[in-house]
């Protein structure tokens, strides 16, 4: 039984290594030798790299079978690396994605975005104004249509007034507000471990599964950039690198409000669960309850001088 759950494991990894690293890298690595070889004057002389590939088969040392395995090791390297870089990289766009906008460039993106939510709101009610006083049913019809026009860009840009870099930053905002306002877990980051242990199995996965897709798209905007760096040597990678960036962004706050969600769930639905493991009595609202388990998480940890004693 346990030699089948450890193949059953080492089948995961390995379905993974494939699926996150190797492929997208093969793709990439594939890119950049086309890349290299077309250029910038001749970006689809397609001849050009057909030629290029058989000189190279042409080769005495493209049949030795040493000469082959050291290549596609190499390949094989390189392409794992390149993956193992866009897993960085999709790190670091998650945090980006997350930033508050406190400073500079950061504040600009947020300044910016709060400058479009404040007009798209004025549009929107001069919008309505100017519906409320139609002189008559066809100018009415046309005023309320412009009405619905506004609330779906106001919708587009936000349900409140941004304070973040992006979207995502402004949905795990709510989560926190949330916690806060609906459970009394004034600090969500300190509970959330704790109340991990308590949750059911099946939301267990579901937290999981939403937490690996919000992450896959952020490695996926992460080759987004990787292959723009290619438009350095051959200009179409960036048309490549723009699709791919755009598809993230897509799936990207898609991604960000299922796992916002399921946390907010899992705070509506276990508050209690956590108490009582704590040993902290359940009251009535809710937020006493939340507030009475974070004081108890936020209790200080006795000093050396005191542990000494």
């Amino acid at each position: 039984m346990t030699a089948g759950f450890l193949a059953g494991i080492g089948t995961k990894l390995a379905d993974r290594w494939l699926n996150a690293l190797l492929l997208p890298g093969l793709l990439w690595t594939a890119l950049l030798a086309t890349s290299l070889r077309l250029g910038q004057d001749h970006p689809f002389a397609a001849d050009r790299l057909g030629d290029w590939v058989d000189d190279l088969a042409a080769r005495p040392a493209a049949h030795a079978p040493g000469t082959v395995a050291l290549v596609a090791s190499a390949v094989l390297l390189a392409s794992t690396g390149v993956g193992l870089l866009a897993g960085t990289l999709g790190g670091l766009v998650e945090q980006m994605w997350a930033l508050p906008g406190d400073v500079p460039p950061a504040s600009w993106v947020r300044s910016w975005r709060q400058r479009r939510w404040d007009t798209a709101g004025e549009q929107l009610r001069t919008a309505i104004r100017h519906a409320a006083g139609a002189p008559d049913d066809g100018a009415a019809r046309t005023r309320a249509a412009q009405v619905r026009a506004r609330q779906r860009r106001r919708a587009r840009l936000g349900s409140a007034r941004p304070g973040h870099t992006t979207r995502i930053g402004d949905r795990f905002a709510r989560v926190t507000l949330h916690a806060a306002r609906n459970n009394g877990l004034d600090d969500l980051a300190l509970a959330w471990p704790r109340l991990w242990t308590v949750l059911c199995a099946e939301l267990r996965t579901d937290l999981a599964t939403a937490r690996d897709t919000y992450a896959a798209t952020a490695r996926l905007a992460a080759w987004g950039l990787l292959y723009f760096i290619l438009a350095t040597a051959w200009w179409p990678a960036a048309l490549i690198g723009a699709a791919v960036l755009t598809t993230a962004a897509i799936r990207a706050f898609a991604a960000a409000d299922v796992l916002a969600d399921l946390i907010e769930t899992a705070c509506d639905l276990h508050l209690n669960d956590l108490a009582d493991r704590l040993g902290i009595p359940i009251a009535t609202p809710a937020t006493d309850t939340g507030h009475a388990i974070t004081g108890r998480l936020r209790t200080t940890t006795p000093s050396t001088s005191d542990t000494a004693l």
